[in-house]
């Protein structure tokens, strides 16, 4: 009888912490509130990262539409960068050297290969918290942080909006941030096959006078 009592003790008590938990979780901050499973096409399957340069495949990109406009920063002497939507030969060379990876969530890239993809108009998504986003983005860029509630509303916008014709570039704070490589590996789940990091991140990109705008805009 004893042992019955504390199972049904145990339960209840559980059952009570659950509740409490999903009532704090739907009253919390969109920055603090935790995020419920989504349902992904590759959600169950394991694929490989890659570094820079990785092997191509054939399967065809399904990448977001063009952003917004962009404020440019003084440059520094390291690569200025230009925010211009023009892709010209050079460019579409540029971005015939990231094919689609299927197999694997993400491929990552150097500052300068970034730059190069932002002046021929491929989408900029910034993985940090919506705080950071609005201290100051890459110009253009989408806010989409793995970390708060509405990731997976953000991501099914972005399945709405592909064209099949460009990758996506994600960042966050580069170093130990894993922010990025996180969103990489969830979009990659619904079905994004040709996903860029931009290993270095934010703080690289203002060394390198890239264009930056503050606020919650693209």
């Amino acid at each position: 009888m004893n042992l019955r009592r504390h199972i049904l003790e145990t339960a209840t008590i559980l059952l009570v912490a659950v509740a409490i938990a999903l009532v704090s979780n739907t009253l919390a901050s969109r920055e603090r509130k935790l995020k419920l499973p989504g349902d992904y096409p590759n959600a169950t399957t394991v694929g490989s990262s890659s570094k820079v340069n990785g092997e191509p495949a054939a399967a065809p990109a399904k990448p977001q539409g063009p952003v917004g406009t962009s404020v440019v920063l003084p440059p520094s002497k390291k690569s200025p960068v230009s925010s211009s939507p023009a892709a010209p030969a050079a460019d579409r060379d540029l971005l015939a050297r990231f094919p689609p990876h299927p197999d694997k969530p993400y491929v990552e890239i150097p500052g300068e290969d970034a730059a190069r993809l932002h002046t021929a108009g491929v989408p900029f998504l910034d993985a940090r918290r919506t705080s950071l986003f609005e201290d100051g983005h890459v110009a253009g860029a989408r806010s989409v942080s793995v970390w708060e509630s509405d990731v997976d509303e953000k991501v099914m916008a972005l399945m709405g909006e592909q064209d099949g014709a460009k990758p996506l570039v994600l960042y966050c704070s580069g170093g130990d941030c894993e922010d990025s490589h996180l969103l990489a590996q969830k979009l990659w789940g619904a079905g994004f096959n040709d996903v860029l990091v931009y290993r270095d991140g934010f703080p690289d990109w203002v060394k390198r006078g890239g264009a930056v705008r503050r606020g919650a805009a693209p």
